[in-house]
């Protein structure tokens, strides 16, 4: 069920319009998204485990599509998601995490809107949250790394840390820096990298670089 993982967060994304409109449909295990009537359609099934896709709006042209790798282009253009959607003028209407075969979904309804709109669900009695709760929620549903601590010793790095996956999470979760990427498992971990001192650590898919799952080496170092 689709609908097992659904969050909706009332009130949140800025409209352009007082007629805008956004509805969500659920068949089977496609989702069917409508911004003003126009149709954006996910096959859930046909989504890459450990991927993450995004309905957005560009406010420049206003066209409304789907975004299939979101992650990846953040890293591309290392930017927070925050940062992608205010310096490319983006609104965000929802987004897809897949991993193990199954969905976590979060739904931004427009300012204004209290309850998600559908000819297919009842929506209202689902979790609605508001937006300073986003990242304990994407906690919960990924992973998290805590008590990092990092040893520089003849040019070798040697990084200790805590990590707890929620059991949703199925994908790999690697640490990397500057191009070294070793696997990372529930509980205590110690990893050993050549040091590069121009590179940061990164946490997430092997050898990514995604800034909103990055470590100051420099910093760390420090203590």
């Amino acid at each position: 069920m689709l609908t097992k993982n659904l969050f909706v967060f009332p009130n949140t994304v800025n409209r352009k319009t007082e007629v805008e409109t956004i509805e969500l449909n659920i068949e089977n295990k496609v989702l069917k998204f409508y911004h003003n009537g126009r149709p954006c359609i996910i096959d859930t099934e046909v989504l890459k485990d450990g991927s993450s896709t995004v309905i957005l709006n560009n406010g420049i042209t206003d066209n409304t599509y789907v975004l299939y790798n979101f992650r990846e282009m953040l890293q591309v253009l290392d930017m927070l998601p925050s940062e992608f959607l205010t310096n490319l003028s983006q609104r965000c209407f929802m987004q897809i995490d897949k991993s193990g075969g199954e969905v976590f979904i979060k739904v931004f309804l427009l300012k204004g809107m209290n309850e998600l709109s559908s000819d297919t669900n009842d929506f209202s009695c689902f979790a609605h949250y508001t937006l300073d709760y986003i990242h304990e929620l994407d906690w919960r549903y990924s992973w998290t790394v805590k008590e990092v601590k990092a040893v520089l010793k003849n040019g070798f790095l040697t990084v200790r840390f805590n990590t707890t996956i929620s059991d949703f999470w199925k994908t790999q979760v690697f640490i990397s820096h500057a191009g070294q990427s070793q696997l990372v498992k529930k509980g205590f971990n110690s990893v050993v990298f050549k040091y590069i001192p121009t590179e940061n650590i990164y946490f997430g898919a092997e050898n990514c670089r995604y800034t909103g799952r990055a470590i100051d080496v420099v910093r760390l170092i420090r203590g």
